[in-house]
Order: C-alpha cells, then structure tokens, then sequence
C-alpha cells in the first residue's frame, strides 16, 4: 500500500474545511489493540462513545496504532499496561511525540502477588510520564498507591469496558453469533485454559529445573485427564475448549483427535461462547469472572493447590471442584436442573465489588470519557504532520491479532445505534491493514 499524503486526505474526508480547523474542535484518541479477541470489542465500544463526542479514534493492531501516532496530530494515547520493559517503549514514544499517555492495564484485575505486580508493570519512572492510571477497582489501586503514594492524584477507579459488555444493556450485540454457536454446538461445556507458561505457542517447555513450569505442566495434564472423562461420562454434550491465545492449540487438537465430541476453538468474543454454553469450567481464569457476572454456572477445577498459580478472585466465584468426580456431579446437577442459575455465594457481588469499580448500573466508558474530557491537548502546527507509511518489516502476529475490516466496525456500531436508538453517521476511513481512523461527520 502506497504511503498516504494526510493534508490531501484530511482535506477530502472533512469536506474540504481544511485540517486546523477540524483540528481545533476535535481531541485525537489513539487505542491499540494487542489481543483482539480480548480487547477489540471494548475498544470499539470506547471508540463508539468517543466519536459520539466528537473524538477522532486511530484504532487497530498495536503496533499500526503506534506508527501512526508518529505522524498524525498529537493527541490522547491510550496504554493498554504492558510489562515494564515493552511499556518503556510505548510510553516514551507517545511522550517523544507530544501524546498525553492514559493507561488501563488489561493485566489489572488479577494481581496474585502485588510486588511482583508493582516491579513487573508499575515501575515509577514511567508512571511519571502517564497523566491517569485507570484502575480496574480498589486492590489495584490500593496496590499501586500503597507502593507510589505520590501518584495517588494519578489513580482513577473506572472499571474496563471489557465488562461493560456483559451488563444487560450490552446483551443483545451477541445474541446472533451465541444463537448461531448453541444451533452449531447444542449443550456444551465451555472450558477455558491457560497454560501458556508451559504449553507455548511454540511447543511444550518441558523444563524439569522450573518449578513454575512444572506446576503449569502438572495443572494442564489435570485438564486434559478431566476433559477425557467429561467426554466419556456425557457423551451427548458437546465440550469446546477455547486456549489462551498465547497457547499451542495442536496441543490440544492432537490429545483430543478421537473424539467426536470435543472441539477446540479460538474465535470471536469470548462472551458470544460464555452466552451460549451451558457451563463454564475454568481454573484462575478471567473468563471465571466474566461467566459470573453473564450469571453461567463456572466451576473452578483445582485438582491440587499451587502457591504460584491459584488465582482467589476467579475462584472464588465459581463452585470449587477439587476432583473429577466432583465435576461430573455438578455437570450432572445443572444439566438436569429446569430452574433458574443463582451464584453459589449470596455475597459474590460484594466480594468483586472490591476489585472491579463499575458494577450494577455503572458503565466504565462514561467514566473513562469523563476523565479523558477533563484532559486538555494543544495541537500543534499543520507541518507537524508527515504521512503515514505501512511497515514493510511488519509481521502480522495472527494468532493475536487477525483481520478487522471497515465492515466488521461499522456492523458492531450499527448494533449500539440499534440499542441507543441513535443513528450516528460515522466516517470510518482505512489507513491501512488493521487500521482505522473513525470521525464523527460533520454533514447534517
């Protein structure tokens, strides 16, 4: 793809009213996305929010986002929290060229040990640089602002979209694909993994002398031991297991290749498969949490006690199974039960209120926005402004981010327009693959 000259393009997509102008009445909203199956459809969400208004969001593959920063007016770059090191760069290339830096680690929600936390993804030299930390709840706040008391001016309670996606308002943007999944699939056990520690992207790392290692290589072969009994005791369900996307996926395609009954997918929102199973099966996971509060049946299988992986916030919303036969009773109890799911635990809500800060009828991008609103971003001059070219050493990381199309944004908008009964008229311009810059119009 040709380089393209941003004077001539501003020019055309604002009607011909000239780029300082444009400039002065909008806010420039840069959101990378690194996982998208993870991340894309809260960001879209934010960036919804944002053109609504009148911010322009640059928003796409993580590095794509970050080149194109380098060029286009400065405004707010969006970090979404990154180990210490891979934060230097972004963080100090958004300050290199004049963007205010917000963060909203997606790490943030389960901290299992808040030094290693702090040392691994809060290092004060670069919370020097970020004008607001967005915090998930309190513990993390707490854990930052207990380690950083100078920074506690910085620290905002906001919740992540990602949640807000599961409130009830949100429901209806998955229900063609959940319907779609349930027609494909039927009854079936969803069971999230996240061994990735071991079973890597790139193969097994058997290494013997890594406790850590071995802890997740032991906690893997529990699964996969549970999962063949789950497959042979309930032959007419279905049991999809959806890896961590940092997973080798073959791991599981290959252990599994005789069964007609268990299917190994990574696909979509994790929410469309949450939505349309009959039960979740977890260890530490996030998708634990989310099941919750999508109010699914989650079982938290913990074959033995692990000081480096078990994770108390997922699992403590979830029915605890400590054995396989344990599983099967629960599995046989909900998929023989007509009445209607409650949590086990009458004070979970209460318990997850401390580490999520955007329960019941709260939403995290209107907070977020409140607070990007109070930010005030000075543009510089037109001859700021170079072009944008695509990076001929680019290498697409597929199973972390594969294609987004201007169709695909533009149907998830149409769907919030659908739910707001709003009819906002976007403009949504590709730069590049997985790039995209989206504009309120200003057309009557």
């Amino acid at each position: 793809m040709k380089s393209i000259l941003l004077i001539s393009w501003y020019l055309s997509v604002n009607g011909g009213k000239g780029v300082e102008q444009n400039q002065r009445v909008q806010k420039w909203l840069y959101l990378p996305i690194e996982t998208r199956v993870r991340e894309l459809d809260a960001k879209l969400l934010l960036a919804y929010y944002a053109v609504k208004q009148n911010y322009r969001v640059i928003i796409g593959e993580h590095t794509k986002v970050e080149r194109a920063s380098f060029v286009f007016p400065n405004g707010i770059f969006f970090s979404k929290g990154y180990p210490n090191r891979y934060r230097k760069r972004v963080v100090g290339n958004a300050k290199k060229y004049g963007h205010m830096i917000v963060e909203l680690d997606e790490e943030g929600l389960i901290i299992h040990d808040t030094t290693k936390y702090v040392k691994g993804r809060m290092c004060d030299e670069l919370l020097t640089d970020v004008t607001h930390e967005y915090c998930w709840g309190k513990f993390q706040e707490e854990t930052i602002i207990n380690s950083y008391p100078q920074f506690r001016e910085k620290c905002y309670i906001v919740g992540n979209p990602r949640f807000d996606l599961l409130k009830e308002k949100f429901n209806s943007l998955y229900k063609d694909s959940s319907d779609k999944i349930q027609e494909n699939y039927g009854d079936f056990i969803l069971i999230n993994t996240r061994f990735s520690l071991y079973n890597d992207f790139t193969g097994l790392r058997n290494n013997k002398l890594n406790p850590r290692i071995q802890d997740m290589k032991n906690l893997l072969e529990s699964f996969l031991i549970m999962i063949t009994e789950l497959a042979k005791e309930f032959p007419a369900l279905n049991i999809v297991i959806r890896p961590h996307p940092g997973e080798n996926f073959s791991t599981y395609e290959q252990q599994f290749s005789n069964y007609r009954n268990i299917h190994v997918i990574h696909e979509g929102n994790v929410i469309n498969w949450i939505l349309a199973s009959r039960i979740v099966i977890h260890n530490g996971c996030t998708t634990g949490i989310e099941a919750f509060l999508l109010r699914k049946p989650v079982i938290a299988y913990l074959p033995f006690s692990s000081g480096f992986y078990d994770v108390d916030l997922p699992n403590n919303l979830s029915v605890k199974a400590f054995s396989i036969r344990e599983i099967i009773n629960y599995v046989q109890l909900i998929t023989t039960s007509s009445g209607t799911y409650t949590p086990h635990n009458p004070t979970a809500n209460t318990y997850l209120s401390k580490f999520y800060g955007a329960m019941d009828d709260q939403f995290s991008y209107e907070k977020i926005i409140q607070l990007l609103n109070q930010l005030t971003i000075h543009n510089e001059p037109l001859n700021r402004i170079g072009s944008y070219q695509p990076d001929s050493n680019y290498l697409k990381q597929s199973y972390k981010f594969t294609t987004l199309t201007m169709e695909q944004i533009r149907s998830f908008f149409k769907k919030i327009d659908v739910i707001e009964h709003a009819n906002n008229n976007v403009i949504i311009y590709k730069i590049d693959e997985n790039l995209f810059d989206i504009s309120l119009s200003t057309e009557e």
